[in-house]
Parts: C-alpha cells; sequence; structure tokens
C-alpha cells in the first residue's frame, strides 16, 4: 500500500476553499447524537453532492433533518444489526456499490463505532487504495455524564473480540511476548476487563488522550481505571485526542520498545485515537504480530454526548 502524508484541518477555524471535484462520495452514521450530521452539513456548503449514505442501527429514519430535503440530496439509508461483532459484509457491498465512479470517499466518524471504521478503512486501503480518503469529526460539546466520575457507553456484558481483518496472531509461540497498547478512554473501572485472557500480555504500554478536548478529561480517564500506573512502574504516553496522526507516531515509536514482542491495541480512547490505531495497523495488517481488540458490549448506548465542539477534517 502506497502512504501519503497525512494532514488535519479544523474546518471552523479554516478558510476551506470550494472543491473542484466532481463526483465525491460521503459516508456518515446516524443515532441520536446532535453532531451525527454536522460534518455533512458543513461539506455541502463548499461541495456539490447529489447523495450521502448513512449508515445507523434504526430502521426509521425520521430523524433525518429537513436539510437533505431541502437541499434535494438523495440519502442511502443501510441499516445494521445493533451489535459491534455483526456481519459487515453485506454493509460493504452497499459501500462498494455507492462508491462506484466517485472520485473521493469523504467519512464521518463522530458518530461510528470503532469496529465498523476499522472494518470500512480495512477495505477501501484493500479495494480502493487509488481513491483519496478524507475523514470528519466532530468533538461533542461535553459527553453524557451520570456524575463528575461516572461515564458509560456500554451496558451490560462486555467481550474482548478481534475485529474482522485485524486478527493478528492470537496464540503465543514459544519465548514471544506479548504488549498491550491500550489506548484509555474513561470507562469507569475499565482495564480488568480489557486485559485478553486467552494469552494475557506481558507489558502494558498506556496510551492518554492529551491534551484532552476538555481538561478534566485526561484526569477522568485515569482515575476511573482504577489501576496505579506509576505505582506498578508503568510509563504512561500521551498523544492529541484530537489527531490520530499524533496517536500513530506513538505507537510506532514503541516498536523499538517492544520489537519482540506480539502487539494487541484496544483503540478505547476518543474515534481520533482510534482512527491512529487503525492506521497504524492497517500498515501492519499483513503482520500477524499485531492484532485489535475491542470491547463489544451486550448493549451498546447510542447516544453518548451533546452539542457540537470542533470539527476536523484528516486527510489520507
Amino acid at each position: 500500500m502506497d502512504y501519503k502524508v497525512y494532514h488535519m484541518t479544523n474546518v471552523l477555524e479554516s478558510d476551506l476553499s470550494a472543491s473542484t471535484v466532481k463526483s465525491e462520495a460521503f459516508i456518515c452514521f446516524n443515532t441520536h447524537e446532535d453532531r451525527s450530521f454536522n460534518a455533512f452539513q458543513s461539506f455541502t456548503e463548499r461541495s456539490k453532492i447529489s447523495d450521502v449514505m448513512i449508515l445507523s442501527f434504526m430502521s426509521d429514519y425520521s430523524n433525518l433533518p429537513l436539510y437533505f430535503h431541502v437541499h434535494d440530496i438523495q440519502v442511502i439509508n443501510f441499516s445494521l444489526e445493533k451489535d459491534l461483532n455483526c456481519d459487515m459484509i453485506p454493509c460493504l457491498k452497499a459501500i462498494n456499490e455507492y462508491i462506484k465512479g466517485k472520485e473521493v470517499i469523504n467519512i464521518d466518524i463522530s458518530c461510528m463505532p470503532v469496529p465498523f471504521l476499522a472494518q470500512i478503512l480495512h477495505f477501501l486501503f484493500e479495494y480502493h487504495s487509488d481513491k483519496p480518503i478524507k475523514i470528519y469529526y466532530t468533538e461533542p460539546s461535553h459527553y453524557t455524564l451520570h456524575s463528575l466520575f461516572d461515564y458509560s457507553a456500554f451496558g451490560g456484558e462486555i467481550t474482548l473480540e478481534t475485529i474482522k481483518g485485524f486478527e493478528g496472531e492470537t496464540s503465543q509461540f514459544g519465548n514471544i511476548k506479548r504488549v498491550l497498547f491500550y489506548l484509555m478512554g474513561f470507562e469507569k473501572e475499565y482495564l480488568d476487563r480489557l486485559i485478553p485472557q486467552e494469552v494475557p500480555p506481558d507489558e502494558i504500554a498506556p496510551i492518554n488522550g492529551f491534551p484532552s478536548y476538555f481538561p478534566k478529561y485526561k484526569d477522568i480517564s485515569l482515575i476511573n481505571e482504577g489501576t496505579d500506573f506509576r505505582e506498578e512502574d508503568i510509563e504512561i504516553i500521551y498523544a492529541e485526542s484530537n489527531n490520530p496522526f499524533d496517536v500513530y507516531n506513538a505507537i510506532t515509536a514503541l516498536e523499538d520498545k517492544f520489537k519482540d514482542c506480539h502487539i494487541d491495541i484496544i483503540p478505547a480512547g476518543t474515534k481520533p485515537m482510534a482512527l491512529g490505531a487503525c492506521l497504524y495497523a492497517l500498515k501492519n495488517v499483513n503482520n500477524t504480530r499485531c492484532r485489535v481488540i475491542f470491547p463489544i458490549p451486550s448493549d451498546y448506548k447510542p447516544k453518548q454526548s451533546h452539542g457540537c465542539g470542533k470539527m476536523w477534517e484528516y486527510c489520507l
């Protein structure tokens, strides 16, 4: 795969020129969050686009804004099971059909579950690597906290599953060690539920989002883990929570330190951090040394935030 130079832009603070591309695809994920269609509406202000593909857990699309009707935009709906481990092949086939003849692929990951994001990127990098990909992400105004330190996006039982396409090597051979690159979220008391049991890691490299969207979230993620990494002499690595390329570089910088280890990655942090982990895994997708695993909940909560904050464009 031919890797290009990446760059990111704060859409709201930049004077982006109108697109001269004749045919662009736009894929987004619909939830009840305020930011579901924020990027698309901004995108249409500078690009002529006639259609949009909306993925959703919901079979009822009555919550779509009038914006689509006013601008005469064709909406292509695709409903997914409310199961983060569901079969994505029908969805990928629908995406493949939608992007035929399109010159640029735009994806809004603001509300897209990480396992879906990872598999879509894997498919596009494998079969449509000739097309530029632009990723959009809108930060929330604030997350839905039940109390100061109580945030929960996942409910019910949690099982660790390997994301399809990123299986790597699941068994341990001889003296080969495993390291867990843990991109920290701020679920309460999370880490003890995320240690892979079939092949537990020999070492853990926690990566925390800093600077975070809001100052308190870096601390909430540490407090809620219930683990004192410093007491256990575990170094915490920091990467910008809204910068996937900083995360990619942080993981790459750890390669020498753990060159004799197989790698497990748990992208439980922000979506941009998860994107950075996916980009790293895609670079190593044919390398059995690296796999990506994700906590699959029995109950996925579709509304995890309120409002819209900064909006980013990541060019891959």
